[in-house]
């Protein structure tokens, strides 16, 4: 064999023992540092804790059962002190949960908590679920007014008054009354939160979208709830069901929309009439039998005519 051959063996060899050596120092690197990381997951594994947790998701005024818990492990570091952990809990660890009510929604997989629930006799239910300082209170609804009955509890709304201005006005005779507005619809408040539909605080299970609704009991200030019962007393009251979404699209909406609407703001013809002034005898109906007479009046009306920049005003129609 010639000297050269041998001399390209060796040195072959030479740099695969050497590349073989270097992969094993770099495996070795890599398993030192991978281990600590899985010294630390194996401890995290075994620090956990089986704590007491809502089985299904719950609605506010549910009562609670045996079968609406369920123990879920938990990392001890992520384990609050107000949660049930079961090796402390004693010997029948939902004592304090069985045959209470739900104070407030409750998720499926929630850990429960005593500030989740309320105790049956301690309290009504409802006035359990009330936030701090508000108040309740009930208006009769129908199809029309309720939203067709798809109000339901925990939805919002926005309360509306619809009105016969003409009776709240004061006028010298009755040609004034007619140019006045006649119905107008008010924005009382917005945004407010449903607490129940008749005398239910949650949709009942396996009801269709809505509730056959009768009335309809609302969380609101004392200043909020005297305005509606106000309002009650000076026109119909309509609620407009709101959407849950909440961005600054929705706020910017509200602040733009108009406090109230008049049938003048909604009916063009109505408006016109109204601004042209309004003749009793163009809107008489004639006696039976006798012939239709036109009335030699009309509606006089004011108009502006812009003629090279110079501005009149005429009135047409006298």
């Amino acid at each position: 064999m010639r000297p050269i051959v041998i001399v390209l063996i060796v040195v072959a060899l030479g740099a695969a023992v050497f590349t073989a050596f270097l992969a094993t120092r770099f495996l070795a690197s890599v398993q030192q540092q991978q281990a600590p990381a899985q010294v630390a997951q194996d401890a995290v594994i075994a620090g956990v804790e089986e704590v007491l947790v809502s089985a299904r998701d719950v609605n506010p005024g549910e009562v609670l059962g045996d079968t609406d818990f369920r123990w879920e492990k938990w990392p001890k570091g992520a384990i609050d002190a107000r949660f049930v952990i079961k090796s402390a809990a004693g010997e029948d660890p939902l004592a304090g949960f069985r045959d209470t009510m739900a104070r407030r929604a409750i998720m499926a997989g929630e850990p429960m908590t005593q500030a989740a629930i309320v105790k049956r006799g301690d309290a009504g239910v409802t006035s359990a679920v009330l936030a701090p300082g508000m108040r309740t209170v009930t208006i009769d609804v129908s199809p029309r007014s309720g939203a067709a009955g798809l109000i339901l509890p925990n939805d919002h709304v926005d309360v509306f008054m619809i009105s016969n201005i003409r009776d709240f006005a004061r006028v010298a005779d009755d040609v004034g009354r007619d140019l006045l507005s006649q119905v107008a619809v008010e924005a009382i408040m917005r945004d407010i939160k449903v607490i129940a539909v008749n005398q239910s605080l949650a949709r009942p299970e396996g009801a269709g979208p809505g509730m056959n609704a009768q009335t309809v009991t609302m969380e609101v200030t004392s200043e909020q709830a005297q305005k509606i019962l106000v309002a009650t007393q000076l026109g119909q009251i309509v609620l407009a069901l709101r959407s849950w979404a909440r961005n600054d699209e929705a706020a910017e909406a509200d602040a733009k929309a108009p406090l109230f609407v008049t049938d003048r703001n909604t009916s063009k013809v109505l408006d016109d009439l109204m601004r042209g002034g309004l003749d009793d005898e163009l809107f008489q109906m004639p006696e039976e039998g006798a012939e239709p007479v036109a009335s030699s009046k009309t509606v006089a009306q004011t108009i502006r005519i812009n003629r090279g920049g110079a501005v009149t005003v005429e009135t047409l129609g006298q």
